[in-house]
């Protein structure tokens, strides 16, 4: 343990001391002098004559152009840099490391220096650019530390040294400038040292992972340093050594995968990779992944892509092998055009029924100023040659316009902007079209007859539905005596002349729908002063 302590400050005494016998190279250009380079690069208390003397320019007022000075790296000006945040998506902090509790939080564009702390939320992530134009992305739930931001005046050489306490970066570090150009990133018990590369850096509660996409990194811990070349990477356990140089795992299969996604979440799968234990989504709204809206790991090789709102999106996906080393990136663009967002089917739902030949078709309203719909209607869930096709609807439902005969078909519905934009249909829903029902019927225990009245009932339909009785002396209803569009399933007939009668009755729907009448009932009414008359007479013959 003391070994793994003392051996990342033993590596910085040595990098300090190898920078001191370094020399930085300066080609000379037209009309520079010895004095002009030396206000421009040298310390302040580095005279010019030195420079002159370890160059043995005999002339510091004329040098040839394409001559090289050599500058000893000690020699040179050194001054605070700061690191930029230019890409930030989520909640991210950041506190002075010797005053813990003074958060504040980060915000596009902020400049932090060295000593700060970066933290971020679980579902944050954020890019900083240093000050040679190397980037470095922080994962969500991460912890940074800034340790030293260094530059070497204007040779555009720079140090750059940070702590990943945990959590995860991914690294775009620029081709050295020079030979006191640093990019470290240190972890409990392991360094990173780099000099222009792309690598990934993660730290878990006891396992550091480190992965080289593109040039080379030192990786070194538990007295043991290890040459990772691209393709490769390695795993740091409890003791920080670094186990040997695993190859990473190749890029999954995306050609798969749709140009253009119509909804959200989009399932989205590719092929297995060998010897993956798992693999990791991200998402990003930028090519360069500078921030991410989605970062996930799933077992299998198939995911749910969730991204906000429409346009042109990247995704990339990476094996993960048992040590949980992260393979190579596969990218791919795509187009989201998932807006407006389809409606929700409420009748006919799936797997239900309908009563034809003109069955009403509800969805819900979608958000939105002036939104319309759009309807269609097919025997194939496919929706080839739609039976219906109905467009810039302005309610939320709507009534076949044609009969159909029963059987079984599919329906769908999207929605259209006030813009125009039509959005991506929802699924297709799968009902069964039955015959017409005919209306409610008119039975014997529904009609009472009281001393005026005739009070007819039937069945009762849907709370939103209106009945049509009509009443007749014809069978066939050739000629209506009496007709009424009722809330209630029931009237009252006063004073019917006698005589046969005929009615029926039948369903409104709420869009004005009328359903086929119900069967035919028929009643008969008597004479009610030859009643009387009869009666009258019966009792004279009781008396005589």
């Amino acid at each position: 343990m003391r070994l793994a302590w003392l051996l990342p400050m033993l590596l910085a005494l040595l990098g300090s001391t190898t920078a001191s016998a370094q020399e930085w190279r300066y080609r000379v250009r037209p009309g520079d002098t010895i004095w002009d380079l030396s206000r421009t690069y040298l310390r302040h208390d580095v005279r010019w004559q030195r420079l002159q003397a370890h160059n043995d320019v005999e002339d510091p007022w004329q040098m040839a152009p394409g001559t090289q000075l050599r500058i000893p790296v000690v020699w040179l000006r050194v001054q605070p840099a700061k690191a930029t945040v230019v890409a930030l998506r989520g909640e991210a902090t950041a506190a002075p490391v010797d005053a813990p509790d003074e958060v504040s939080p980060i915000a596009q564009d902020m400049r932090l220096g060295a000593g700060t702390v970066l933290r971020t939320a679980a579902d944050a992530t954020l890019t900083l650019r240093f000050a040679d134009g190397s980037r470095l992305l922080l994962h969500g739930d991460s912890e940074l530390h800034l340790d030293r931001l260094s530059a070497y005046g204007a040779t555009g050489m720079v140090d750059t040294r940070m702590r990943l306490i945990r959590g995860r970066t991914t690294n775009s570090v620029e081709r050295a400038r020079g030979p006191a150009s640093r990019f470290i990133v240190d972890s409990p018990g392991t360094m990173a040292t780099v000099r222009g590369t792309e690598f990934r850096i993660g730290r878990d509660a006891s396992h550091t992972r480190s992965e080289v996409l593109d040039g080379r990194v030192q990786v070194s811990g538990g007295g043991r340093a290890l040459e990772l070349d691209a393709g490769h990477g390695t795993l740091s356990g409890q003791d920080s050594r670094p186990l040997p140089a695993s190859p990473l795992l190749p890029a999954p299969d995306l050609s798969g995968w749709p140009d253009a996604l119509q909804r959200m979440p989009a399932a989205v799968d590719w092929p297995v990779v060998d010897g993956a234990a798992g693999y990791r989504l991200q998402a990003s709204a930028d090519p360069e992944f500078l921030t991410l809206l989605q970062d996930m790991r799933v077992d299998a090789p198939r995911a749910e892509m969730m991204v906000p709102g429409d346009g042109d999106f990247h995704a990339r996906v990476r094996a993960i092998d048992a040590q949980g080393l992260e393979g190579h990136d596969a990218t791919r663009s795509f187009r989201v055009a998932a807006q407006p967002a389809p409606p929700f089917a409420i009748a006919p739902i799936q797997d239900g029924s309908a009563t034809g030949p003109r069955p009403r078709f509800r969805w819900t309203l979608s958000e939105g100023d002036d939104m319309r719909y759009r309807l269609q209607v097919d025997r194939d869930p496919a929706f080839a040659s739609p039976l219906i096709d109905l467009d810039r609807l302005r309610r939320n439902e709507q009534r076949a316009p044609d009969a159909l005969p029963p059987g079984t078909y599919y329906w769908r519905v999207g929605a259209t902007d006030a813009t125009g934009k039509h959005g991506p249909f929802g699924d297709p829903v799968r009902f069964v079209l039955h015959e017409a029902e005919p209306g409610p019927a008119i039975g014997a225990d529904g009609v009472e007859r009281s001393k005026r009245d005739l009070h007819v009932r039937w069945a009762a339909g849907n709370d939103d539905q209106r009945y049509h009785f009509q009443l007749s002396r014809d069978a066939d209803f050739a000629r209506i005596e009496l007709e009424r569009t009722l809330d209630e399933n029931q009237i009252a007939l006063p004073a019917l002349r006698p005589g046969t009668w005929y009615m029926r009755s039948r369903l409104i729907d709420s869009d004005g729908y009328a359903h086929p009448f119900g069967p035919t009932q028929s009643v008969k009414v008597g004479c009610l002063p030859c009643r009387i008359a009869l009666g009258a007479a019966g009792l004279l013959l009781l008396v005589l």
